[in-house]
């Protein structure tokens, strides 16, 4: 399971950073066509409506390993005052918690996605099904629900170097 956790995060990785230069170069590219003409310019306003769904998916594909590097929200200081077990029972606490919300979110997130498939809604600019768009809360919540199912099980520790620094003597 850690062998397919590390992979998952190597996807992640490299998904999130060609997102990154895709949006970087998509809209870079707009700003250099505006400058040498408007009309060609019209022809890129795909362009906005692109980046604001990269912008989707890269937030929600962020989710996991944003909690896998102890990014996420945390009440560090409160987290700091108890002793190591104690940690480590409010940590599988809020691993069922968040593991819990994650397949609830997984849940409504594909039933959504499913209402949005029926309707036949497509992109103004892209053309595309906006079922894709919606996609992306069960994906991204379902990585998410992993790397909480992941320390629930004692299979990974997340970051808790960078939750608990040690205080300066």
């Amino acid at each position: 399971m850690i062998a397919f956790l590390r992979a998952i995060a190597t996807v992640e990785r490299v998904l999130l950073a060609s997102i990154m230069i895709a949006m970087t170069l998509l809209y870079s590219g707009a700003v250099l066509v505006r400058e040498v003409s408007d009309e060609l310019y019209r022809e890129l306003a795909w362009v906005d409506e692109a980046t604001r769904w990269l912008m989707v998916w890269m937030v929600f594909l962020g989710l996991g390993l944003a909690l896998e590097q102890g990014k996420h929200v945390a009440m560090t200081s409160l987290l700091a005052t108890f002793s190591q077990g104690t940690r480590r029972m409010v940590r599988r606490a809020i691993d069922l918690v968040g593991l819990l919300f994650s397949l609830a979110i997984v849940w409504f997130g594909w039933d959504i996605t499913r209402l949005v498939l029926g309707t036949g809604q497509v992109s103004p600019t892209l053309g595309l099904t906006t079922a894709i768009l919606y996609l992306a809360l069960p994906v991204g919540f379902g990585l998410l629900a992993l790397r909480y199912l992941a320390g629930l099980l004692g299979i990974q520790e997340r970051a808790l170097e960078h939750e608990h620094p040690e205080r300066p003597s």
